[in-house]
């Protein structure tokens, strides 16, 4: 039986789309997971679009909110802290912004929800992203579940390693 959330039950990932949606959490482009996956870029394509559409998660969102879609369900764990960096710890400006990327696809709605000037988004979306040591918007928000930034008290990949074998996710 699929896991739901709020009115709409979502279908759990197949081995391929998570394999898939690991690789798409820590920020990586299609062409990227192609490469890495040794697969054609309409078949990597081909997995996003049915992600999106298994995790009830708008076609036109951004990447990095369909990567806090897939880790908010739970179905990869986050992805690993990059080496010889101390912690990331975030201000609460910072915590809005990270929230707004997750939530929000438009810049308009980023920006309103984090309560930055819209001229001032891209720069602080970058200074952001730098501090974090992610390479991207979207592992942005990979980076902010494995901290515990986002998603549960614990880290996705707690309870991901903490729910029994066989169990749906």
């Amino acid at each position: 039986m699929p896991t739901t959330t709020g009115a709409a039950p979502i279908t759990p990932l197949t081995q391929a789309q998570k394999r898939i949606a690991a690789h798409l959490v820590c920020g990586l482009t299609n062409r990227e997971i192609a490469t890495e996956e040794h697969l054609a870029h309409g078949t990597v394509t081909s997995h996003v679009r049915m992600v999106r559409q298994n995790l009830r998660c708008p076609p036109r969102s951004s990447r990095a909110v369909l990567s806090h879609c897939i880790l908010s369900h739970k179905q990869v764990p986050p992805p690993p802290t990059p080496l010889l960096r101390r912690r990331f710890e975030p201000d609460e400006d910072d915590q809005r912004l990270i929230r707004a990327i997750a939530e929000h696809s438009r810049p308009a709605d980023i920006a309103r929800a984090a309560g930055v000037p819209a001229g001032e988004l891209r720069t602080r979306t970058d200074a952001l992203v730098h501090r974090a040591s992610a390479g991207n918007a979207t592992h942005l928000i990979g980076l902010a579940h494995t901290q515990r930034i986002l998603g549960d008290e614990r880290t996705a990949a707690e309870l991901f390693l903490a729910e029994p074998v066989g169990a749906v996710r």
